[in-house]
């Protein structure tokens, strides 16, 4: 746990303590090879050095799984995402074609060993009405159909986090301005999903006397 992390988890402590609300220590262990035991016992240990107690958790995202399948067959069905081949080096041939302001947008397939895009809408924008910067625009053609899921099954961060959040009735996330592009693509899930988005507040990152980020 970083110190951008401890800060993080103290503004949700005190923003969920002073709402009457209840917090949630998810521990976003989707990326299997650094989410060790070691890792996770860490984290617990350091919010409990920090005395911020939790309602919820520690909950692991990887072993919410079964939901994640579960929510990418209701995309595929209803044709919110699709399956498609395209590696890196396709993805970046085709937007030096298109123009590198308009988002990939990919050609379906049915094979069941490709991996997974969210089609994105190619008009209109996605608003994120950020709790301390006000709205925040991004407009949907500048967004790929992103890939929500590998080719092996496993999900990606922004879709896990998404339909975490819905599933876990997430009223409020506070998180570091860092996170602020993430969060028209998990929007855009949620829309997909049919879901309410929660309220985003996206905390400015802390710099040493230097002016550097303060990290690890």
């Amino acid at each position: 746990l970083h110190i951008g992390g401890a800060r993080t988890a103290l503004y949700n402590w005190l923003a969920a303590r002073h709402g009457g609300g209840e917090l949630v220590l998810r521990i976003e262990d989707t990326d299997r090879e650094r989410s060790t035991q070691e890792n996770w016992d860490q984290i617990v240990d350091a919010m409990e050095w920090l005395e911020l107690d939790w309602d919820v958790g520690p909950v692991s995202q990887a072993g919410r799984a079964d939901r994640h399948a579960e929510a990418l067959r209701r995309l595929l069905d209803s044709d919110h995402a699709y399956r498609d081949h395209a590696t890196a080096k396709e993805v970046e041939a085709w937007k030096a074609e298109h123009g590198a302001g308009r988002g990939y947008r990919g050609t379906p397939t049915d094979d069941p060993a490709a991996a997974i895009r969210l089609r994105v809408p190619d008009r209109g924008e996605t608003v994120v009405e950020d709790l301390i910067r006000g709205p925040v625009s991004f407009p949907n053609v500048s967004f790929d159909d992103f890939v929500i899921a590998r080719a092996d099954g496993s999900v990606l961060y922004n879709f896990a986090v998404a339909v975490d959040d819905a599933e876990m009735e997430v009223s409020e996330v506070v998180r570091g301005d860092d996170h602020l592009s993430n969060t028209p693509k998990q929007l855009l899930v949620l829309a997909a999903l049919g879901f309410e988005p929660p309220r985003y507040a996206h905390l400015p990152l802390l710099h040493g006397p230097d002016g550097k980020k303060l990290s690890k």
